[in-house]
């Protein structure tokens, strides 16, 4: 029994002086490591602060051709500005104020439907092509910047164009429960205006037989243009105005009285929805 009790006491000891060399060992390679790692992340400092070194001397001599080039552009500016022939900056804020205005003009009518284009603006696009191209006469558009706001107008301006805007001469509209000429006339996406209902009775003379008697799902043809020498009357129209409206002179309405004596008994009656022949000036 003792002899065994010592070999186990002596296997213990073994064991245990074992355990310890291993655990000595484990830390003695776990501080290696962390020696190797700490020199490892000292160089990576060092040679991080030395490329930061590098980049801000990058940096300062960027900054000064920058401020370098400020003072070129500033230069320029001014030179461009003698030779456009602006008075002051003033001028040019002015000028290019008006072409923003004039594109946010074109953006707000680049949301509309043709036939609203159509019938309610066309005379507005006709104004912008003319404040354009006398814009575009102005010294002041030569500069880069104007230049490019220019050339968005243009661009705009086209893309409403070219939407078929003046070739449209009529659109569809079908009928609603509860729809009548007078209603469907005065709606804004048709004529904004109840009394140009005969138009539309005119123009579906095929269909309705009776102006009173439209049903739902009916597609009615809504009439949107006329010819170029012609004039579509509308409510509060009268010969006067007319004249004024195509000659620019209200003494000249005996003249379409003339050219429309099939259709206009007296001078003091016409009405809305009819379609004036305008004699050349």
């Amino acid at each position: 029994m003792i002899r065994m009790g010592s070999v186990s006491v002596l296997l213990a000891v073994l064991l245990c002086g074992l355990a310890t060399s291993a655990f000595a060992a484990e830390e003695k390679m776990t501080r290696e490591d962390y020696v190797a790692k700490l020199a490892e992340y000292t160089q990576g400092e060092q040679q991080a602060n030395a490329e930061i070194v590098e980049l801000d001397a990058q940096i300062g001599a960027l900054q000064g051709q920058l401020s370098e080039l400020d003072a070129d552009i500033a230069s320029l500016d001014e030179s461009i500005l003698r030779s456009v022939g602006a008075a002051s900056n003033a001028a040019v804020a002015t000028f290019g104020s008006q072409l923003d205005g004039l594109l946010g003009q074109l953006e707000g009518l680049m949301a509309l439907a043709s036939e609203e284009l159509y019938m309610h603006h066309r005379m507005e696009l006709d104004d912008i092509a003319a404040q354009l191209e006398e814009l575009k006469q102005n010294k002041i558009a030569a500069l880069p910047e104007m230049a490019t706001k220019l050339s968005r107008i243009e661009d705009m301006l086209g893309q409403l164009q070219s939407r078929g805007l003046y070739d449209l001469t009529q659109f569809d509209y079908t009928v609603e429960k509860g729809d009548h000429l007078w209603g469907i006339a005065g709606k804004e996406t048709v004529y904004s205006d109840p009394y140009m209902w005969p138009r539309i009775y005119k123009a579906n003379s095929d269909k309705v037989a009776d102006p009173d008697l439209i049903y739902p799902e009916q597609v009615l043809a809504i009439p949107v243009a006329v010819g170029a020498n012609q004039y579509l009357v509308q409510s509060g129209d009268f010969l006067f105005k007319i004249a004024q409206a195509v000659y620019n002179d209200p003494t000249k309405w005996h003249r379409i009285l003339s050219a429309n004596e099939a259709q206009i008994v007296e001078k003091d009656m016409i009405f809305p929805a009819q379609v004036l022949d305008i004699p050349a000036n």
